[in-house]
Parts: structure tokens; sequence; C-alpha cells
């Protein structure tokens, strides 16, 4: 399967066609690729460029296994009995159930940790996520340059003790997310998302961002 260069896709086109991919194919990823997207998400800032953030990228079959079984064994019935009061949120449980179920066969799962070490005379744990986070997101969007799919979960939260001991991550180590990757089943497309209008304030809370006037009756 022939992959793009990073460089090849316009950044705003790969934020705005970045849907969360819970449908993965099992064909294994390159070596070179995974190399790829680490290092555009060691690329991310962090707090006074502390880089408080490590990156566990499982691709053994046994390993990504016993994990799935374990967060599945914990989130399936709790997930099939959510709600779907809109398409929005069937389209998404049902593709969470069906992550869940296959997530044995995901050919890389990487799980984003931290560690407090900012400030340095005084490390705090609220700027682990600082760390965290933006590595993650650019950890997705080099993902999405390239063609690959990717989901950004909590689902270590259910099973933190099995992947603790199965990828033999310290204690003092935090486990921020974990995001499966793998080649999209389903299409890239436009986010379903609110207008940045409804969300920016100009100045002030009550002060509106918009490119043009509105239109006057």
């Amino acid at each position: 399967m022939e992959a793009r260069s990073i460089r090849e896709m316009d950044i705003f086109e790969a934020m705005s066609t970045c849907r969360a991919m819970r449908y993965l194919k099992t064909d294994e990823i390159p070596v070179d690729l995974i190399e790829q997207v680490i290092t555009a998400a060691t690329w991310a800032p962090s707090p006074g460029n502390s880089q408080g953030r490590d990156f566990v990228i499982v691709t053994d079959k046994e390993k990504i296994q016993t994990i799935a079984n374990s967060i599945e064994g914990s989130m399936a019935a709790r997930v099939a009995s959510m709600d779907r009061p809109d398409k929005s949120h069937r389209l998404m449980l049902d593709g969470t159930e069906y992550l869940l179920k296959t997530l044995k066969s995901c050919p890389v799962l990487v799980f984003v940790c931290g560690k407090p070490i900012y400030p340095h005379e005084s490390p705090r744990e609220s700027f682990v996520w600082s760390s965290i986070y933006p590595a993650a997101q650019n950890l997705i969007l080099a993902a999405r340059a390239l063609g690959l799919g990717t989901v950004f979960t909590t689902f270590q939260g259910v099973a933190e003790p099995t992947i603790r001991e199965t990828l033999e991550i310290p204690d003092d180590i935090l486990i921020g997310c974990m995001i499966p990757m793998g080649w999209p089943e389903k299409k890239f497309g436009p986010l379903n998302r609110e207008p940045y209008d409804s969300v920016a304030h100009l100045n002030s809370w009550k002060g509106e961002l918009r490119v043009y006037p509105p239109v006057q009756d």
C-alpha cells in the first residue's frame, strides 16, 4: 500500500478531514511510517520545553490481544447500554463497539505517557497533560497525513493494571491516552464541528469574531 509523505498534505486538509477512525484494517504498518508518526509527535510543544512525554508503541500481537481482552471485558457492556439519541451518537457508539470487538486485531497501539518533571524545582502533575495531549494531537495529524487512521481514546483507564504489567510501565509514569492506529476501513472526510463563530470571542466574552459582517436586512 502506497503511503504519502507528510509534506504532501496541507496541514489544513489534514486537520479538516481527520476523522476518528474506529474501523481499522489488520494490515501491518511499515516501521518507517511508525517512526515518522512518532517523530512528528515529538515536535509538539511542552511546558518550558521539558518534553516530559514518552510513547509506548505496541505491535506485538500477543500483547495487543492481552490488552484488548482486558479493555473489552470492562467496556463492552457499558458502551452497549449507552443511549443513542441521534445519528451522531449512534454512529460514534456503534463505531466504539466495533473498535472494542476488533481491538485485538489492531496492528498498532500507541500509549502516550508522561512523568511530572516540570517545573524542575517542584514538578506538578498538572503540567504532564500539557505535554501528553499536544504530542497525541501531533501523532494523530501525522498519521492522517500518511493516510493512516487513528482514534484518541482513554480506554487505558479501565485496564491500567493489565497494561502496566504487560508493557512494564513504571508506577510513576502516567498513561495519558491510548491511540489505536491502522489503515482505515472507511474514508476520511469533513468533520462535524460547531462553526468557529459560535465559540470565538473577540476582545471580550461578548465579542464576535467574523470574517464577514452579518448581512443587513
